[in-house]
């Protein structure tokens, strides 16, 4: 029978998917086979160096070791891609948003705060959530909220949003060139509407010519037939 540890090289030189190797980093990391599990880890990073809970591992095997800088740049590299997805909390309150969780909504947008403190939008949104008129709540129009209306094919909805978005935040540039986009793309249906329907007036007036035509035609035959002998 072949050792344990040929084996164990044998799977981590064919990953399947990460969650096998995480499942065979865990089992390495609960024998205390540290030097084992930084290996299957860098292997494992190899194949998947976007997955959050491999790197995990190694980070905290190296801190165990007391490797202390290699520790830390795994560290670094975890936090750049936590920051990347923290992105998606804003999206998430703006889901919430529509369908007037606002807890959930307060709570997404701390979160999201905390990796993008220099985004004023997102504090508005949450000054305006955490501490509501008395009157019902207005929430402010993100570019966000524009871009779910657009996508659902609420183009007019989102061109509104947009336009709301500028004057709220009229230093927004990116707001500002995404609504030009809109109005162009709204232009542009506009056309193909107008052509589309004098096309289908210009095809209703022939019908009707047509029609009058083939009138005209069947009296003048009935005439010449009701004239013969």
């Amino acid at each position: 029978m072949r050792p344990l540890d040929e084996i164990y090289d044998e799977i981590l030189n064919k990953p399947v998917t990460p969650r096998s190797s995480l499942l065979l980093i865990k089992g390495l990391k609960e024998e205390g086979k540290q030097e084992m599990v930084v290996k299957a880890c860098q292997k494992a990073l190899e194949f998947f160096p976007d997955d959050i809970s491999i790197r995990r591992v190694l980070a905290e095997t190296y801190v165990e070791q007391g490797s202390i800088e290699l520790a830390q740049n795994e560290l670094t590299k975890l936090c750049e891609q936590i920051d990347e997805l923290s992105s998606l909390l804003k999206l998430q309150a703006e889901v919430y948003i529509k369908e007037d969780k606002t807890k959930e909504a307060i709570d997404c947008l701390e979160l999201y705060l905390a990796h993008h403190r220099s985004d004023k939008e997102a504090a508005q949104v949450l000054s305006q959530l955490s501490s509501p008129p008395k009157k019902e709540p207005s929430i402010l129009p993100t570019s966000t909220l524009a871009e779910i209306y657009y996508k659902q094919g609420e183009l007019e909805a989102a061109i509104r949003t947009y336009e709301q978005t500028v004057k709220a935040f009229p230093d927004d540039e990116k707001a500002k060139g995404r609504l030009d986009e809109l109005k162009k793309i709204r232009e542009a249906e506009g056309r193909a509407k107008a052509k589309e329907d004098r096309f289908r007036e210009r095809k209703l007036n022939l019908i009707k010519v047509l029609e009058r035509w083939l009138t005209n035609i069947g009296q003048r035959t009935a005439m010449n037939v009701s004239h013969q002998p």
